[in-house]
């Protein structure tokens, strides 16, 4: 039998995706867990690659990544994986187990991405629902596990909540854009097997390919002015990102 990651990277992608989640929780157990592993790991390193080459991109055009408030502070688009990224998803994947394998991988090899900003081609990009993944905290001084943990004690001590645990990692579309909208996009605990939900109804991984097929701004919020990007723009940017 032709292993996932094997399958993976001969570019049966949403197959593989689709067979492993179908495994449910038994993707923590041999014979699986190895090769799901393998795969998530595989997924994360195409998306650090999409992501440097996004963030190359967007810099090469002028674009400054800037923080979703009044003053615009400036900040990094992209934060490499730190020197506590490897305790960080190892603390996650013990004390708030199921953990999705690809959110772990995500934070050891990706790290926190912020693409939030000004566009000097195109103001209206904030409007786009910015790919934004942070799960490392970087630019906040880091503490993501002390503010995890608070979250996840004071969740389990709430005898009757009102929906399930999430591991927040973005604004909403609309505070991406400092406008006042809803709560933040998160990953809902406890996990299903391999890959993360986003909500009910969507996967973490799908949620990611969406956001590379449109170079990053994937929604558009055209009651709050968005206008689409200049011509070539979102080609331009899109070229040869890889596929999750």
């Amino acid at each position: 039998m032709v292993s996932h990651v094997a399958r993976y990277r001969a570019g049966e992608q949403d197959d593989v995706w689709r067979d492993l989640r179908a495994l449910g929780l038994r993707v923590f157990d041999e014979p699986h867990r190895e090769d799901a592993l393998a795969v998530a790991r595989e997924m994360a390193l195409r998306a650090r690659r999409n992501v440097e080459v996004l963030v190359e991109r967007l810099e090469a055009d002028g674009f400054a990544a800037a923080c979703n408030d009044d003053d615009a502070t400036p900040r990094p688009a992209h934060v490499p994986p730190g020197p506590d990224a490897e305790a960080l998803a190892a603390w996650m994947e013990e004390e708030l187990a199921p953990f999705p394998m690809t959110v772990a991988a995500w934070v050891r090899h990706v790290g926190d991405v912020w693409l939030v900003g000004d566009h000097p081609q195109w103001p209206e990009s904030v409007l786009a629902d910015p790919l934004v993944v942070e799960l490392e905290h970087s630019t906040h001084g880091g503490g993501a596990r002390g503010y995890y943990a608070q979250e996840w004690s004071r969740w389990r001590a709430d005898p009757d909540p009102v929906q399930a645990f999430q591991v927040d990692f973005a604004p909403d579309a609309l505070h991406k854009a400092n406008i006042s909208g809803d709560g933040p996009y998160g990953i809902l605990l406890p996990g299903e097997g391999v890959d993360g939900r986003v909500g009910p109804a969507l996967w973490f991984v799908d949620d990611l390919n969406t956001a590379f097929a449109a170079g990053g701004f994937p929604e558009e919020l055209r009651d709050e002015g968005y206008v689409d990007p200049p011509a070539g723009l979102r080609e331009t940017l899109t070229r040869d990102l890889l596929r999750l």
